[in-house]
């Protein structure tokens, strides 16, 4: 058995390691990775201890070391192939959530949904609203099935469907009917530098989108057009750079309220939008 001075030991030893591997979070990580992974039980336990700290080390993402993440009241499983939500997109369900943004016993979908953070969050604080969650990775669409049922209990309707947003007729089920749309798409330029936990162990398809980083995010919007009703909303999530570029593809006849929102760290990343009643039509997806 160890003894409490070598679990001390080992944890200076960890915090030691995490800090010259550049780890942002220090004190964070090791103790989600203490509590996951206690080194305390015996020589085993401290073997797991160690082989964790130095997974983090080479910059794997705690989520996917620890197997899951808690997300807006939920606790959501992840692990190696999807995208780690983000504490800082609370803000989009908490907006999302509103009755001034979502009608009672309304519908919303929940576009690049991943593990369904968004959708299933919002599911929770609003049970009367039929969420839609659409994923078009498969790996994502395995964790995203289990998260929903996972949390039945806590949630309303909710259905998981595979599309890929890019295909022509790919929400053509939900055309004019939508109140909501919301989404975190992949925003990121290849051109830009990002930390070793995004650029090499985060999915690709879930980060880059097209040499400006917009690619999806044009897509998205062109979408809302067609799904959501007279006066539906929309809520894209993208980088803190992005602003005027998001809003720029809002302009016109077809969105109104275009308004910039801030994350829960106060950065500029959700950008919200009304569908303007005088230029709605019915169309398919391009």
């Amino acid at each position: 058995m160890t003894t409490a001075p070598q679990t001390r030991t080992a944890r200076e030893r960890a915090r030691a390691r995490l800090t010259e591997a550049g780890v942002p979070n220090v004190e964070g990580d090791l103790n989600a990775l203490q509590e996951r992974f206690p080194p305390d039980a015996s020589p085993h336990a401290l073997a797991r201890f160690e082989t964790a700290v130095a997974e983090r080390c080479r910059r794997i993402p705690l989520g996917h070391l620890i197997g899951s993440v808690p997300f807006d009241g939920l606790e959501l499983v992840v692990g190696t192939g999807v995208f780690i939500p983000r504490h800082e997109s609370t803000s989009v369900v908490e907006w999302a959530a509103s009755t001034t943004t979502l009608p009672y016993g309304g519908t919303a979908l929940d576009l690049c949904s991943g593990v369904g953070a968004l959708g299933l969050a919002l599911s929770r604080r609003r049970p009367d609203v039929t969420v839609t969650c659409v994923e078009r990775d498969h790996t994502c669409l395995q964790y995203l099935a289990r998260n929903a049922a996972r949390n039945e209990s806590v949630l309303g309707p909710v259905t998981v469907r595979a599309a890929d947003l890019t295909e022509p007729g790919c929400l053509d089920a939900h055309l004019g009917t939508t109140d909501l749309v919301m989404a975190n798409p992949p925003f990121i330029s290849p051109l830009w530098r990002l930390p070793p936990e995004w650029s090499r162990h985060q999915p690709p398809t879930a980060i880059y989108s097209g040499a400006d980083g917009l690619h999806l995010i044009r897509r998205i919007i062109e979408l809302a057009i067609t799904v959501l009703r007279p006066g539906g909303r929309l809520a894209i999530e993208h980088d803190k750079a992005q602003p005027p570029q998001v809003n720029a593809l809002l302009h016109g006849d077809l969105f109104a309220e275009v308004t910039t929102l801030p994350d829960t760290a106060g950065e500029p990343r959700i950008t919200t939008a009304r569908r303007t009643p005088s230029a709605h039509r019915h169309t398919k997806c391009a």
